[in-house]
């Protein structure tokens, strides 16, 4: 008859810090403290009689015995993950869905349509979570995620939700101040603001064959919120996601300085594990989300 098992909690723990070669940080991927991870571990070592780990100055660092243990331990922890991949914590029939996703696109598309969820869907709860953190959907408490970007990766299912275009906007009040001018005059006498590392006005101004002069100034505006009310407020024109700006568009507040949106390498898109879209309050939400973007039309 074969040995008893270790304590499952043991070998969990001892996972989680020989994979981080830190206490503390796999104390906080378990939501335990770090005593109880030292503890486990103690356990673990107890238990087949030798030490896992050697306490340097520098840091944590395996022993040759804790070599041997992780490299037998991991393939199972990485079978569990992918055989668990499809399921959540909450029951199937949950009524709250978790939407991870970009202060922008929560603030600038979700926030506005809140109310307009709730009527048609009364029977469900949206909870959204803003982060830049690129959450772990495999393991986090998080239904699907709405992110901004080229996409790419293999472990999830990816749908852009809009094209990926750059529309140029200005406020009315600005392109007045312009009026009868060319698109090289504007742009030569206004504030240009700059939102990507790799220069977008340059891809537009090839794309609309437009010489760039020296502008009166630039800004530069990594986040596209801040990039946005600098438009709305007149100090200066953008080239931002035309997802972001198409409300704006539509009641006024922006106008398109150019017929040319320039495509661009990226784009918002949703992101969730396998199989999540077959869970009906997730489905739901995902329909709604998709048939929102596709209700107001692109300018043209």
């Amino acid at each position: 008859m074969p040995p008893p098992l270790p304590p499952l909690n043991a070998i969990r723990a001892f996972e989680a810090a020989a994979r981080r070669l830190n206490f503390s940080r796999a104390a906080e991927e378990l939501g335990v403290t770090q005593g109880a991870i030292s503890k486990q571990v103690i356990q673990l070592e107890d238990y087949i009689g030798a030490k896992l780990f050697e306490r340097r100055p520098g840091g944590l660092s395996l022993t040759q015995e804790g070599l041997a243990v992780r490299d037998a331990v991991a393939p199972a922890f990485a079978s569990l993950d992918s055989a668990f991949a499809r399921y959540h914590r909450r029951p199937p029939r949950s009524n709250v869905c978790r939407i991870s996703t970009l202060a922008s696109f929560a603030s600038q598309f979700l926030a506005p349509r809140l109310s307009a969820f709730e009527k048609q869907h009364p029977d469900l709860r949206l909870e959204i979570l803003t982060s830049d953190r690129l959450v772990d959907l495999s393991r986090e408490e998080v239904d699907f995620s709405v992110r901004y970007g080229p996409g790419g990766r293999s472990d999830v299912i990816e749908t852009p939700l809009t094209k990926a275009l750059l529309a140029p906007v200005a406020s009315p009040r600005v392109m007045a101040q312009f009026k009868g001018k060319d698109t090289a005059a504007l742009l030569g006498g206004v504030r240009r603001i700059q939102v990507f590392s790799n220069n977008e006005w340059d891809v537009w101004s090839k794309a609309a064959g437009v010489e760039l002069a020296d502008a009166r100034g630039s800004f530069i505006m990594e986040d596209f919120v801040v990039a946005i009310e600098a438009v709305r407020v007149d100090e200066g024109v953008a080239l931002l996601p035309e997802i972001l700006v198409r409300q704006h568009l539509a009641n006024g507040e922006m106008t398109l300085f150019s017929p040319v949106m320039a495509e661009w390498n990226a784009t918002y898109y949703t992101a969730h594990v396998p199989g999540a879209e077959r869970q009906p309050h997730i489905r739901r939400v995902l329909d709604w989300l998709r048939k929102e973007v596709d209700a107001l039309e692109q300018p043209a």
